[in-house]
């Protein structure tokens, strides 16, 4: 007797193989088979006619590392259809580090991550992994964060991580890596992480190449004052490592709209050539971050404490001002996380709209809100204003999705009042879209579930296939949809029916059940 048969379902079993009519039946929180098969061989019946059954979507970039733990449901991404997420992004997130290090850091990731009320019992990358398995509603993958790395070695400094440091730092890698962690995360926008150099990455990345891992990174196109091409900055380190790359969030935005062999050209190049490479893209044309963003490196060296104690320092005040508008000219976006409820009459304006509010500069307001905020301010990115630029970007991405080592990553950030509404709408926008601009639903359910699952390691998920864990979503092709929008991003979509995260119904007639089966990955 089988636990769920699935009847009458148009299968796409993420493979990018044509969909066919087919039951699938479930046992032992696996799939038992894909054929013909009774209602009455199994406990309980799911009829799919006119839906497409397909593979739970795998989220390869969200920032859900302790909000998933105080939020264990986790229905922001369950109705999206999401059975797996991969944490440990941008090199900003809570293993290996010890407790001094995990307390401190945690308050200075609030503007991203909030300040949820949990136990910060953990150090190891085993212990923070356990976190999540059996405890929460989707699977989880982790990938140690460079930050962690530079904090248990270095401690929050601009210096150089060589030496004993440096082997110290390989072995937490190398430890982290055995412990389960499926890659090696970088954010060389953000500090601690910002103030490691080329040389440092590369030597890292070592250890990659012996454990066949990947190196993750958000871009960055200046480092201590110079910039230069950041693209260039990972090809070289994967080259000289001889790891695998992946590019965050890459994608084409409103500067370069419809040049996408332009962007992808030195990309393309490096894969034909033999580089081990691969990418993921939100449908989005602007992101969201964290205010803190905008400091200058010598603001924020110590972390928390430190920098709150200089911003509060009104002698220091005219100096961050000068570097911030040296460093950041022109600071866009609009305020989406202020949670004091000293400054809510910022919440939704943009920066130049709070300035003028506030009678100040952009950074002198800046300053004045991370330090009334405790660091944890959120922002929008600038919302492109033409409609064609808009359309343009959605072309783009379906053009970068063609290529077979694209994934989807949302990028989400739970904060705010009003948060980006990628958080909401990833993966249900981008079946709507592919619905619109006739792209191959099979080649898009490939490149959200089987490219990723291969890509980090995750063997036994990201296709409908016996043997298989039984990570499933129901959805119906001609009605799903994205609801969350800039003005309303807490929306949840429609058409996606039912979820299943390893063979228990989590999503039933659109409504989350409370079933928290989640499993910490690999296991």
């Amino acid at each position: 007797m089988y636990d769920i048969v699935i009847k009458n379902g148009t299968i796409i079993d993420g493979t990018a193989s044509k969909a066919f009519e087919a039951d699938l039946v479930v046992k032992d929180g696996v799939i038992a088979g894909i054929g013909r098969y009774a209602e009455d061989e199994a406990k309980r019946v799911i009829d799919a006619k006119g839906q497409v059954v397909s593979p739970g979507f795998i989220d390869t970039h969200v920032h859900s590392d302790v909000v998933l733990l105080a939020d264990r449901q986790h229905a922001a991404g369950l109705y999206q259809g999401v059975t797996t997420e991969i944490l440990g992004q941008d090199g900003l997130s809570y293993a290996p580090l010890s407790a001094d290090n995990l307390r401190m850091y945690f308050k200075y990731l609030s503007g991203l991550n909030g300040t949820p009320d949990i136990p910060l019992d953990w150090s190891t990358v085993r212990e923070y992994r356990q976190k999540f398995d059996r405890t929460v509603a989707i699977n989880t993958a982790y990938q140690i964060p460079h930050g962690a790395l530079r904090l248990e070695t270095v401690g929050f400094r601009d210096t150089p991580l060589i030496g004993k440091d440096m082997e110290k730092a390989k072995e937490l890698l190398r430890v982290g890596i055995e412990e389960g962690a499926v890659a090696f995360s970088t954010g060389l926008s953000y500090f601690p992480g910002s103030y490691g150099d080329t040389e440092e990455l590369i030597e890292l990345s070592k250890v990659l190449a012996e454990k066949n891992s990947i190196y993750v990174t958000h871009l960055r196109t200046v480092f201590k004052g110079v910039r230069f091409d950041p693209i260039k900055e990972a090809l070289e380190i994967g080259w000289k490592s001889g790891c695998k790359i992946h590019y965050s969030h890459f994608r084409t935005g409103p500067h370069n709209a419809g040049k996408v062999d332009e962007l992808m050209k030195d990309i393309d190049d490096a894969y034909q050539n033999g580089l081990d490479v691969s990418l993921e893209l939100y449908p989005y044309g602007f992101g969201s971050s964290t205010g803190v963003i905008h400091l200058p490196p010598w603001v924020v060296e110590g972390g928390y404490e430190a920098t709150l104690e200089r911003l509060a320092d009104r002698s220091l005040r005219a100096q961050i001002i000068r570097d911030i508008e040296k460093d950041f000219p022109r600071i866009d976006g609009a305020f989406s996380h202020l949670p004091s409820g000293k400054n809510v009459d910022l919440l939704g304006l943009s920066f130049e709209e709070a300035s003028k509010a506030r009678g100040q500069s952009i950074p002198d307001l800046l300053c004045d809100l991370l330090l009334d905020e405790d660091l944890a301010v959120g922002i929008l990115g600038e919302i492109p204003a033409d409609e064609k630029v808009i359309a343009q970007i959605e072309e783009d991405l379906f053009s970068l999705l063609s290529r077979p080592y694209y994934m989807v990553g949302s990028d989400a950030i739970y904060l705010g009042e009003n948060p980006h509404p990628r958080a909401f709408g990833t993966f249900p926008k981008l079946l709507r879209l592919a619905r619109e601009k006739n792209f191959p639903l099979e080649t898009l359910i490939n490149r959200m579930t089987k490219v990723a699952a291969d890509r980090f390691g995750l063997t036994d998920r990201g296709q409908l296939a016996e043997g298989k864990a039984a990570d499933i979503v129901i959805f119906d092709p001609k009605t799903v949809t994205d609801t969350a929008t800039i003005a309303n991003a807490r929306s949840a979509p429609r058409g996606i029916r039912h979820v299943l995260v390893n063979g228990q119904i989590a999503v039933q007639d659109e409504k989350c059940t409370g079933t928290l089966a989640g499993r910490a990955l690999p296991c």
